[in-house]
Order: structure tokens, then C-alpha cells, then sequence
């Protein structure tokens, strides 16, 4: 009897984690069409050649965007009441909270390389209150992973003109860029309203180096960085 209740308990534990799982996946292709519908290229774009620079959200689609990151939050929500320690939910719901504070900034008036028109004050503050409330979730998420298991076995060294297999980011260093990237737009925001930024940038750099980027891509975001770039 008690082989088939662990048979049960087991069986239950797949259905329980494969319905998470489809709540997360539903939620992900809300927010992939959130990003598409708010994506404004590059500044500066490719055309001008040289690697692309910081991304341009629009809120041209304010709306349709707005719906779409609720109908993810639903799902990841969801998800959660599904299975509790389902943490790939968590984190999703804290990006989500930098992609709105994203549409927040474009909708203020503050998405482009320079604020040439007037500013929306009171959008510009909600975005700067997303910013934050994403940050403290990625804190929040951190300290809910469990601790990454060792690997004790390495792979095999590759043959003689092959390259080595890239090693696949832990959970752990996915969020501290998500986190980094949170703070990098967040001192772009404020570099844009002339309030101080750099103590905020320096963060980010900080959450980048602790997730094993590389110095030459921590060096060309920053190149990119429009108070970097406008000489504030």
C-alpha cells in the first residue's frame, strides 16, 4: 500500500509541476508580445553601424501593452497557487515589473536618447517605483533559490578543432543580470531627468560582475549608457 501512495504522490507531483509549468509558458507569450508591441529599436539604431546601443521602449501601444503584462502577471500569479516554490514564476514576475516600469519611462517621455518634449512627472514616478519594486524582488527571489548543487562531473574536453560548448548561466546569475539591467535603466531614467545616476550604474556593474559577464560586455553597455554618453 504504501509503494502505491508513493506511486500516487509522485504522479501527482508531474501533473502539479507540468500545470505550472503551462501557466508560466502562457504568461511568457503575454509578455513576449508586450515587448514586441512597445520594441522601438536601437539609439543608436545599426544602421549607424558598430554594435547596437540601449534599447527604446515606445508607448505607442500603451493600452495593448498595459493589457498584455496583466494577463502575464494573471498567469504567473497562477502559477504560484500552483505550485508555491515554482520559482521561475517569482522571477518572472519581477521582470515584468521592469517592463512595465520600461513602458512607464516611454510614456513619461523619458525612452529616447535625449527628453526633447515636456516630462509626465507623475509617470516618471510610477516607472521609478516599478524600477524599485522589480529590485527588491530580484532581492527577495535571491534568497528563495535553493543553494546550486556542485558539478562534480566536467564535460568532456572537446576535440581537436572544436570549440568548448558555452556553459549554460545558473538561475542565479540570470537574475543578478535581470537585476543589473533593472538598475541600468533605472540610472538611465535618472540620467535623463538630470538627477544623480552614476551610484546607481555603479550597482549595476556591481550585479554584473557578480553574475560572471564579461569586462568587454560590461564595457560596451556602458558605452552605450545615455548619461555616459551625454557626459552628465
Amino acid at each position: 500500500m504504501a509503494a502505491a501512495d508513493e506511486t500516487l504522490a509522485n504522479a501527482a507531483g508531474k501533473f502539479q509541476e507540468a500545470a505550472a509549468l503551462a501557466l508560466f509558458n502562457w504568461g511568457n507569450v503575454h509578455m513576449c508580445a508586450a515587448r514586441k508591441a512597445m520594441d522601438g529599436g536601437r539609439d543608436p539604431p545599426l544602421e549607424e553601424g558598430g554594435p547596437p546601443g540601449a534599447a527604446i521602449a515606445t508607448a505607442d501601444k500603451f493600452d495593448e501593452v498595459t493589457d498584455r503584462l496583466a494577463q502575464a502577471e494573471g498567469r504567473y500569479v497562477a502559477a504560484l497557487e500552483v505550485k508555491p516554490d515554482f520559482h521561475d514564476a517569482s522571477i518572472a514576475l519581477a521582470q515584468r515589473k521592469y517592463e512595465r516600469a520600461r513602458l512607464l519611462c516611454a510614456a513619461a517621455g523619458l525612452s529616447d536618447a535625449t527628453t526633447s518634449g515636456s516630462v509626465d512627472a507623475a509617470k516618471a514616478d510610477e516607472a521609478g517605483a516599478e524600477f524599485d519594486a522589480a529590485c527588491a524582488d530580484f532581492t527577495t527571489v535571491l534568497g528563495q533559490l535553493p543553494e546550486e548543487e556542485k558539478k562534480e562531473e566536467k564535460p568532456p574536453a572537446p576535440k581537436e578543432g572544436e570549440e568548448a560548448p558555452a556553459e549554460e548561466p545558473s538561475t542565479k546569475a540570470q537574475v543578478l543580470v535581470m537585476w543589473g539591467n533593472t538598475l541600468f535603466e533605472r540610472s538611465q531614467m535618472l540620467a535623463l531627468l538630470n538627477k544623480p545616476w552614476k551610484p546607481i550604474l555603479d550597482e549595476a556593474v556591481v550585479k554584473f560582475k557578480e553574475a560572471g559577464c564579461a569586462q568587454a560586455d560590461i564595457d560596451q553597455a556602458l558605452k552605450v549608457h545615455r548619461g555616459v554618453r551625454a557626459g552628465k
